[in-house]
This record gives C-alpha cells, structure tokens and sequence, in this order.
C-alpha cells in the first residue's frame, strides 16, 4: 500500500498515511483540536538504482559497442585517410 503526505492548511501540520489506492483522503486535520482542511503534497517518488553500472549497461553503447575502436582499426583509419588526402593533393596540382 502506497503512503501519502497530506498537510493541513489551517496548521500546518504535515502527516502521512498508509492507504489503499481506491481509498477517500482525509478531509480534516487529525491533530486535537485543529479541524482544519488537509491538502495531499505530491512528492517526487522514491527511485532505488540497484546493481553496477545501470548507466553504462542503459546509454552510450549504440550498436553494442563500447564506443571504443581496436587500437589496429583506428590506425588503418587513420592510414587511410592520410593516403586519400595525398592522392588527392597530387592530383588537383
């Protein structure tokens, strides 16, 4: 069963109280002699992340990967790209 917070308008007085989903909120103020009218105070719900790395094993990864290329990968990128920007040069001149 869910816990509400409720506060009273007239005192102030911030309670909670455990009760079914379908249940009626209070109206009045259960402090002695208050009566005053209750409002419900919304509150942010309580999130527990259980485990290691939720963030790592939940964003980033994209296809799958780490993000990260194999050392060899990057270099024949890079070796590549190189031989294309020379033969490129060479022949615009």
């Amino acid at each position: 069963m869910p816990i509400y917070v409720y506060k009273c308008r007239k005192c102030g007085q911030e309670f909670e109280l455990k009760q079914k989903f379908g249940a009626n909120p209070p109206e009045y103020c259960p402090a002695d002699g208050c009566d005053g009218k209750v409002v419900r105070v919304f509150t942010p719900p309580a999130i527990i992340f259980k485990g290691p790395g939720f963030h790592v094993t939940d964003y980033g990864r994209g296809s799958g990967g780490n993000g990260k290329r194999p050392r060899e990968t990057a270099d024949k990128i890079s070796a590549s790209s190189s031989s294309d920007k020379n033969s490129f040069s060479e022949s615009s001149d």
